[in-house]
C-alpha cells in the first residue's frame, strides 16, 4: 500500500519562530521511513470500499507524518497527508481553497482536517473562524469529514483563541451532518507527555497518540453516508 506525503512550502505565520517546523517532505512512497511508527496492529486493505483517507494539517502533521501514515495503514486506510507549517483557515483563500482541488482528485473516503491552532493569534481569525470552516466543508463536499480540536492554550494567542476556536469546531457538528468531531483537548491537557515544553508541538509519544486517534476516527467515519451540504 502506497502513502502519498504531499508538501508544500509557504511563508510561514508564527510557527515560523518555532523549531522543526519543516514542511512534510514530498514524495509517493511503498514502505515508511522505520523509527517511530504507531502501535495499532497492521491490517488487510478493506475489500471493495475506498480505503484512501485524506489528511489536512499544520507543523505537527508535518512532523507526525510518518507517525499518522503508519497508524492509518495499520488499520486498512490508505493515507494522502497535507501538512505545512504556519498554516490554518486564515489561508483559506491565498492556499487552502487553490490546492483542495487537486487533493479531492485522490478520491478519499474520508477527509480529516487538523487546522486550528494557526487561527488563534488574533481576534480577526478567531472571529472569523466558523464562516471560514464552512466555506472549508462546502469546498469539501460530500465527503464524510473528522475535524480534530487542539489544546486550549497556546503561545501567542489571543486571550480566550483556543477555547473559541475548539468551541467553533464542535459547533460546526450541529450545522454539518457529515462532520465528526476528533476532540483531543481533555486529553492533551491531562497528559503532559504529549506535548512538548511549547505546549504546541508533539512529543514522540504524542505523535503516536495522534496518529492512533486519527486512524481510530477516520477508520469509525469510513461508511457514513455523503451528504449535501446545507
Amino acid at each position: 500500500m502506497a502513502v502519498s506525503l504531499l508538501a508544500a512550502c509557504t511563508g510561514g505565520g508564527d510557527e515560523s519562530r518555532r523549531p522543526d517546523t519543516r514542511p512534510l517532505e514530498t514524495g509517493p512512497a511503498d514502505t515508511l521511513p522505520s523509527g517511530g511508527g504507531a502501535v495499532l496492529d497492521g491490517a488487510p486493505p478493506i475489500d471493495g470500499v475506498n480505503d484512501r483517507v485524506l489528511v489536512l494539517g499544520d507543523s505537527n502533521l508535518s512532523q507526525s507524518g510518518v507517525q499518522v501514515a503508519a497508524a492509518l495503514q495499520g488499520v486498512g486506510l490508505e493515507p494522502t497527508l497535507r501538512g505545512v507549517p504556519g498554516l490554518g483557515l486564515k489561508d483559506l483563500d491565498a492556499y487552502w481553497l487553490r490546492d483542495l482541488p487537486g487533493l479531492l482528485a485522490t478520491d478519499p473516503a474520508v477527509v480529516v482536517v487538523a487546522l486550528g491552532t494557526n487561527d488563534t493569534t488574533t481576534r480577526a481569525d478567531v472571529v472569523r473562524f466558523s464562516a471560514r470552516l464552512d466555506t472549508m466543508m462546502r469546498a469539501i463536499g460530500e465527503h464524510p469529514v473528522v475535524w480534530v480540536t487542539h489544546v486550549e492554550y497556546r503561545p501567542f494567542q489571543v486571550a480566550g483563541g483556543g477555547h473559541a476556536i475548539n468551541e467553533a469546531i464542535r459547533a460546526a457538528a450541529a450545522r454539518w451532518p457529515n462532520l465528526t468531531v476528533l476532540d483531543r483537548t481533555a486529553h492533551l491537557e491531562s497528559d503532559p507527555s504529549l506535548l512538548r515544553g511549547d505546549r504546541l508541538h508533539f512529543t514522540d509519544a504524542g505523535m503516536v497518540a495522534f496518529g492512533n486517534e486519527i486512524a481510530t476516527a477516520a477508520r469509525s467515519a469510513l461508511p457514513v453516508a455523503g451528504v449535501p451540504a446545507p
